[in-house]
């Protein structure tokens, strides 16, 4: 296979387990908590809030454990346990830090309209693709890492940060210009924000995974020895 031909299934590949692993991971852990106690978008208080806060946190540490791990298989990495923990301890604790951050920001600009005034899908926008590029670029980063370079590491989180960020950023406008605004009348019935949060999360998982895909993609396997 030529390089171009590996670096394309490379990418290919790496977008359907960043979307398979990393979202699935994340619409599985938010659906667990939200069964228990809602969204755990807040500091957990109760003992109900703190077992539906563990419950997502451990189900997207052993989602980006494996989405570590199949990285590994597909790079050809030396050390896949290495990958393993990097995408454990990266994708995991930067959701929830995300959360927590979304959580108290909201409270401030719309609950309590500390700061400018502005419309809520404004805000919704201001806030979340910040969140995405932290979120990819923080499991990027962690990858490069891993794989012992800093370099490695600034171009990867950069690059899956980047790609992430925007394409939640296009999928947000397109909901929006079709209807789908956050804070709209009626947003609340029809699940808005959720919707497209979550629309917006998908694209941001293949976007980012291709962006680590085509990086870190070789043309021999086992050139990665982490």
């Amino acid at each position: 296979m030529d390089t171009w031909a590996f670096k394309r299934t490379t990418t290919v590949r790496a977008a359907l387990l960043t979307l398979f692993f990393l979202f699935g991971g994340l619409l599985l852990g938010f659906a667990a908590g939200f069964a228990i106690n809602g969204l755990p978008m807040h500091m957990p208080e109760s003992v109900r809030t703190q077992i539906s806060f563990t419950i997502v946190l451990g189900i997207i540490l052993v989602a980006g454990a494996a989405w570590g791990r199949k990285l590994a298989q597909l790079l050809g990495a030396g050390n896949p346990g290495r990958l393993t923990w990097a995408g454990a301890l990266s994708f995991g604790p930067a959701v929830i830090l995300a959360v927590l951050g979304l959580g108290k920001l909201e409270v401030a600009l719309i609950e309590n309209s500390q700061g400018p005034d502005l419309p809520v899908h404004t805000v919704f926008t201001l806030l979340f693709v910040p969140a995405v590029f932290f979120i990819a670029g923080t499991a990027g980063v962690a990858l490069g890492f891993a794989l012992k370079s800093w370099r490695l590491a600034i171009r990867t989180g950069l690059g899956s940060g980047l790609a992430g960020a925007a394409a939640f950023l296009l999928v947000n406008l397109v909901m929006h210009q079709l209807g789908w605004q956050v804070g709209a009348p009626g947003a609340a019935e029809r699940a808005t924000m959720l919707t497209v949060m979550m629309a917006g999360n998908l694209a941001a998982a293949l976007a980012g995974g291709a962006a680590i895909g085509y990086i870190l993609a070789k043309p021999q396997a086992g050139v990665l020895e982490a």
